[in-house]
C-alpha cells in the first residue's frame, strides 16, 4: 500500500492505494527554505538596482497580488517597510495596492486575509479596479499595439515596487517581474489585447525568450516606470526558497533561473493516468485558477490518457466568460474552433486553454465546488470523491503508468528527449 496525498483547498486528500505511482513534484531536499533569512538576504543584496536615490520619495506604492496568488506578504512587506524606514520614508507615505488585474475589487475583509490585520492596520491599503476608467491613466501603446492603461495613483507615485511569486505561467513563460504591474494594475483593454497573444508561437509555459506576450508585458513595465521588484520562489509548502530584490528585469531573470531549478521535473515518459492537484488554496479557489494544473498535467499524460484533477473550487468555475465559451461547442475541437472566431476577452481564453488539454486526455474532476451540470459544461467527468475517481480510471491504473502531481500548477514536467 502507498499513501496518495493531494493538496485540496486548505487541507489534503489522503488515500491508501494498492497501486504503484511515481510522484512528479519538486524535490524538497534540493530546496532548503530560510524564509525570514532569505528575505533579509535579498534586501541586503539587491540585483542591479537598490533603494539608493529614492530617499526623497514622498509617495511610495507597493503592489502585491490578490488572493489568487500566494505572495508571503506577512514576510515581505514588514521587511521592505523597515528598509524604507531606514532611508527616511515613513509608514504614512506608503500605500499598498492590491493588483487585481481583471479579478474583482477587494473589500477590507479580503485585504485582511491577503495581508494580515497587522499590515492593514499599519498601512493605507487600496484595491485596483480595472473597470473604472477614472482610476486609470493612458500611457500610449506598446510596439505590439497594446493600449497602456495603468492605475493612475500607482503611476503618480515616486517609488513603485512590485511584489510577486515567480511561478511557471502557461503563456507568459513565468509569472513575476513586470507582470505584477503590467497586468495586475492594468485596464481591461490592456489585458485583453496582451492576452490575445496567447495563441501566437512562443507564448508558452516556461518560455521567456521569443515570447511575444512576455515581451509586451516587459515593455509595459518600462513605460509604467516600475522601479523595483521583490519576488520569491516557493516550494510546495509555500515556503520561500529564493528571494530576489532589485532591477525589474535583472532580478527577475535571476529568480526565473532559480524557479527553473526548483520547479522543472524530468520525466522519462508520459503516463497513462495523472492524479493532479493545483496545489491547494488559493490555487484551487476556483476552476479558472485550477485550469493551470490541468495544462501542466496534460504535459505528463499520454494522448488518450486520463487526468484526475483534484480542486476544491469554493468559488465554483470563477468566470462567466469561461462558461459561455465552453458552451459554444460540445467537443473540445468545436470550442477551439469557435474561440478563434471571437474577439479576445479574458475569461474566454481559459476555455481555449482548457479545451487544448481536453483534446489530449480524458479528465475526471474531484471538486466539492463544481456541480454535475457545471462538469458537463466543462466537458469532464465528475467523481464524488477520490475513491470514485480512481474506480473510474481503474482499467488504465491497473495496467499503466501512474503519476501523482501534488503541485501541478507550479510543476513543469519535462519529457526526456
Amino acid at each position: 500500500m502507498a499513501l496518495l496525498s493531494i493538496p485540496y483547498g486548505k487541507g489534503y486528500i489522503e488515500k491508501e492505494v494498492d497501486f504503484i505511482f511515481e510522484k512528479v513534484n519538486i524535490s524538497e531536499e534540493k530546496l532548503p527554505h530560510t524564509n525570514e533569512q532569505e528575505v533579509l538576504r535579498a534586501l541586503n543584496e539587491p540585483i542591479g538596482k537598490s533603494l539608493e536615490g529614492f530617499e526623497k520619495a514622498e509617495k511610495v506604492c507597493i503592489v502585491t497580488s490578490d488572493a489568487t496568488r500566494p505572495v508571503p506578504n506577512e514576510l515581505l512587506i514588514p521587511a521592505l517597510a523597515a528598509k524604507l524606514n531606514e532611508i527616511g520614508i515613513k509608514d504614512e507615505q506608503i500605500t499598498i495596492m492590491i493588483g487585481t488585474g481583471l479579478h474583482r475589487v477587494c473589500d477590507h475583509p479580503e485585504m485582511e486575509e491577503i495581508l494580515g490585520k497587522e499590515i492593514t492596520d499599519r498601512f493605507r491599503v487600496v484595491s485596483h479596479d480595472a473597470f473604472d476608467p477614472s482610476k486609470l491613466i493612458n500611457l500610449g501603446t506598446t510596439s505590439k499595439g497594446t493600449p497602456i492603461h495603468i492605475n493612475k495613483e500607482y503611476y503618480e507615485s515616486d517609488l513603485k515596487i512590485s511584489l510577486g511569486v515567480i511561478d511557471p505561467h502557461q503563456f507568459a513563460g513565468f509569472s513575476g517581474g513586470a507582470k505584477g504591474v503590467s497586468i495586475g494594475m492594468a485596464g481591461v483593454d490592456l489585458v485583453n489585447t496582451n492576452h490575445f497573444m496567447l495563441t501566437k508561437p512562443g507564448a508558452s509555459l516556461g518560455i521567456l525568450e521569443g515570447n511575444p506576450l512576455r515581451e509586451d508585458i516587459d515593455e509595459i513595465g518600462r513605460v509604467a516606470k516600475l522601479d523595483l521588484i521583490f519576488n520569491v520562489v516557493l516550494n510546495s509548502k509555500k515556503e520561500i526558497v529564493k528571494a530576489v530584490f532589485g532591477d525589474v528585469f535583472l532580478a527577475h531573470k535571476v529568480g526565473v533561473e532559480a524557479a527553473k531549478t526548483a520547479l522543472q521535473v524530468a520525466i522519462d515518459k508520459e503516463a497513462d493516468v495523472v492524479i493532479a492537484s493545483a496545489g491547494g488554496y488559493p490555487k484551487d479557489i476556483n476552476m479558472y485558477q485550477a485550469q493551470k494544473a490541468l495544462l501542466h498535467s496534460a504535459l505528463a499524460v499520454k494522448e488518450g490518457g486520463t487526468v484526475i484533477l483534484c480542486a476544491e473550487c469554493v468559488e465554483g468555475i470563477g468566470s462567466n466568460l469561461f462558461v459561455e465559451t465552453m458552451n459554444l461547442g460540445d467537443t473540445p475541437e468545436k470550442v477551439l474552433e469557435e474561440f478563434a472566431k471571437l474577439p479576445f476577452r479574458v475569461g474566454a481564453h481559459k476555455a481555449f486553454l482548457w479545451a487544448q488539454s481536453l483534446s489530449k486526455a480524458e479528465v475526471i474532476i474531484v471538486s466539492d465546488g463544481i456541480s454535475e451540470d457545471e462538469a458537463k459544461i466543462l466537458q469532464v467527468k465528475k467523481a464524488k470523491d477520490i475513491d470514485e475517481a480512481l474506480e473510474m480510471a481503474k482499467a488504465k491504473i491497473s495496467t499503466g503508468l501512474v503519476y501523482s502531481m501534488p503541485k501541478a500548477g507550479s510543476t513543469i514536467p519535462m519529457l526526456a528527449e
